[in-house]
């Protein structure tokens, strides 16, 4: 075990002389050093297989030692032993953290030493030196141990900036706002994007942050769709901040891509670096570490999202709930008085709906409503707002629209549903038609209320109905 090298590294003369017997003792050739400085310039220059240090010493304390070596190529595998007369838990915490592969007080056993340095070179393979030894002073060490630090600084202050204004973030899409903005802190780019995707949705969220051709960002969205890992069936719903302009071009095999640990999910952030040789010496790295918090920020929001979501949305057709579409009514109504715009109110309630549930049962009746949101609203304007009403209504809200354009989406509407019946995996083929009832608040007195509005609605959807169903009534 002699080839075995162990470096010691204590500012005490009778400490480092009585570590350096035991260990010696115990079959290793044993190096010594007076401080912290003094060890890490023996550490570079010798690669032992075990570290032994003390934590209090000049000009470089242990703490900062092992940040140091665990932060070098050559000694980030060499295990460190921290012996030290402190026991409290601060110190514990603090050497594990700095990198401390064993953390024994000196009042222990000098058998228990020899044990756990022989364990501990056990584990490793002590490196070969390519290049020839280095020749370091103390400025040299120091100036190495302010460099590790300020990258760390770098590091913590881009958490803490991600963290404090990504925790805030009541969405998905504030959420990668965030996270493009520290991108852009780590690294020059042409594109950023960040992909989510769940069981049964997926988004991409893309910055463009330099002049590219409508082509080349298309090029990008399609490589960032291909690592999202969408599953069949999937439709992956794209939101693009920044507008494509200009012939830029853009390389996609110089693009990044980092998984991130998403909770039930998985996600990516993509980017397009300026210049990828930079980028993948000096950004990646920080970018790799800042990913754990990334996906942290990511997850509160969609935390956060999904219980926005769960309150103001009807579970089965992820339409606006009772509450959420007659708030929404209340508040389109009150605009509309203070500034004189129009506005007007569609009801919708499927025909023969119960039949469905009695000849099919409650599981076909579930999917024809879905079915019946999905159609109507993918015929609104983003603008409009609809909602579950009750069982099988539906109200649209339409801002900026009289009862004539209020009567032709109307008419869409019952098309949409016409035109789409629902078929069941029992192979049976369900028919869906619906009666609609317009009103416009045109209509109605000057100050009437939004109930009134909706009761107009109402009678004119008995009106519909009444009138042999699957049709509209203004």
């Amino acid at each position: 075990m002699s080839e075995t090298r162990v470096l010691v590294v204590d500012d005490s003369d009778t400490t480092r002389t009585l570590i350096a017997r035991t260990l010696e003792r115990a079959g290793f050739a044993v190096t010594v050093a007076s401080d912290g400085a003094e060890g890490a310039a023996a550490a570079l220059r010798e690669l032992p297989a075990v570290v032994v240090t003390d934590l209090d010493m000049p000009v470089m304390d242990g703490h900062q030692l092992l940040r140091l070596l665990k932060s070098e190529p050559a000694t980030a595998g060499t295990p460190v032993v921290v012996l030290t007369s402190h026991g409290e838990a601060r110190s514990r915490f603090w050497g594990r953290e700095t990198g401390a592969d064993a953390y024994l007080t000196k009042d222990g056993e000098p058998d228990q030493l020899a044990a756990t340095v022989t364990r501990l070179a056990a584990t490793v393979r002590t490196p070969e030196r390519a290049d020839p030894a280095p020749t370091l002073g103390t400025l040299d060490v120091l100036t190495r141990v302010v460099r590790q630090l300020d990258t760390r600084l770098l590091h913590v202050t881009l958490v803490n900036t991600l963290l404090e204004k990504g925790l805030r973030a009541g969405d998905v899409g504030a959420a990668c706002a965030v996270t493009f903005e520290v991108a852009r802190n780590v690294a020059d780019v042409q594109l950023l994007a960040v992909g989510v995707t769940e069981p049964d949705a997926a988004a991409l969220h893309v910055q463009i942050d330099h002049p590219v051709s409508l082509d080349a960002s298309r090029v990008f969205n399609d490589a960032v769709m291909a690592a999202m890992n969408v599953p069949h069936g999937v439709t992956t719903a794209v939101r693009v901040t920044g507008t494509p302009e200009g012939d830029g071009d853009v390389d996609t095999s110089a693009m990044a891509v980092f998984p991130l640990p998403l909770r039930d999910a998985e996600g990516v952030l993509a980017l397009l670096p300026s210049e990828p040789q930079r980028f993948a010496a000096a950004s990646r790295p920080l970018l790799q570490e800042l990913t754990p918090h990334i996906a942290l920020v990511l997850d509160n929001a969609r935390l956060a999202q999904r219980l926005q979501q769960l309150s103001t949305h009807d579970g089965l057709t992820r339409l606006l709930n009772h509450r959420a579409i007659h708030e929404r009514l209340a508040s389109e109504n009150e605009r509309a008085a203070r500034y004189g715009r129009p506005l007007t109110v569609i009801l919708c309630d499927l025909d023969h709906f119960k039949l469905v549930n009695d000849t099919h049962g409650h599981l076909a009746g579930d999917a024809v409503l879905r079915a019946a949101a999905w159609a109507m609203a993918r015929n609104l304007r983003e603008c409009d707002a609809i909602g579950r009403y009750g069982g099988e209504e539906f109200m649209a809200v339409l801002p900026e629209d009289g009862l004539e354009a209020g009567v032709r989406v109307a008419e869409r509407l019952r098309q949409a549903l016409a035109e789409r019946p629902v078929t069941l995996p029992s192979g049976a083929t369900v028919p869906v038609t619906g009666s609609f009832g317009v009103a416009s608040r045109a209509e109605l007195p000057v100050g009437a209320t939004a109930d009134a509005l909706m009761r107009l609605a109402d009678s004119r959807l008995y009106e519909a109905k009444a009138a042999g169903r699957d049709c509209v009534r203004p």
